[in-house]
């Protein structure tokens, strides 16, 4: 399994119990294909270079974790139908 770090952001208004939620999902896909969760950092509501679907601030979390390519699929799919995400990006961490 190698190191992963995944970003991404919602919508600034998202509720805590949908972030809770959406979080549980997450963790779950990480989890189905084998992979583990290290760290979840919430860094809360930031301004946005640019406005995304016309918000101008979104709520980012960071997600590390480990897995394989299988995790990296299912986490995009997730993503890209989850409509609360407006954005995201996966790379590989350095050990």
């Amino acid at each position: 399994m190698r190191p992963y770090e995944s970003l991404f952001f919602t919508e600034p208004n998202i509720s805590d119990e949908a972030l809770d939620s959406l979080m549980t999902k997450v963790e779950g896909a990480i989890a189905r294909y084998g992979g583990e969760v290290e760290k979840v950092n919430r860094w809360g509501k930031r301004n946005l270079a640019y406005n995304v679907e016309k918000h101008s601030e979104g709520y980012y979390v960071l997600v590390d974790f480990k897995g394989g390519a299988e995790v990296l699929k299912e986490l995009e799919r997730f993503y890209l139908i989850n409509q609360t995400v407006l954005r995201f990006i996966t790379t590989s961490r350095v050990q």
